[in-house]
C-alpha cells in the first residue's frame, strides 16, 4: 500500500514539474503574439477602456480566461465570446497558455497586488 501512495505522489510531482510554466517562453509568446497591440506597452495601458489591463492579475485567473477563449461550445457558466481573443488563442496549447500567464502575472502595473510576503 505505502508502495502505490509513493508511486503516486512521485507521478504527481513529476506531471507538476512537466507542466511548470515557462515565464521566459511566455514572455516569447506575449510578443509573438502582438498582445502589447491592444493591451498597451507592459500590458497595462490598452488602447480602448473596454480592454482589461493585464499585467499583475493572477496567473490562475489569466490562465483560465485564456481557457475560456479557447472553448469550442459556450455556456452561460463557461466560455468568453470575443472573436478577436477568440482567434488569438487559438493557434496555443495549454502549456502555452500556463507560460503566457505566467509571464503575464509576473508583470508589475497598476493591478499588481501582491504582498511580498508571499
Amino acid at each position: 500500500m505505502k508502495k502505490i501512495v509513493l508511486l503516486a505522489a512521485a507521478g504527481l510531482l513529476m506531471a507538476q514539474a512537466a507542466s511548470a510554466a515557462d515565464v521566459k517562453k511566455g514572455e516569447d509568446l506575449v510578443n509573438k503574439g502582438g498582445c502589447i497591440a491592444c493591451h498597451g506597452a507592459g500590458l497595462d495601458k490598452p488602447i480602448a477602456p473596454n480592454y482589461p489591463k493585464l499585467a499583475g492579475q493572477y496567473q490562475s485567473y489569466l490562465f483560465h480566461a485564456l481557457q475560456q477563449y479557447q472553448a469550442k461550445h459556450q455556456t452561460p457558466l463557461y466560455g468568453r465570446n470575443n472573436a478577436i481573443m477568440s482567434g488569438m488563442v487559438a493557434q496555443y496549447n495549454t502549456q502555452d497558455l500556463q507560460d503566457i500567464a505566467a509571464y503575464i502575472a509576473s508583470l508589475k502595473g497598476d493591478l499588481y497586488i501582491r504582498d511580498e510576503m508571499h
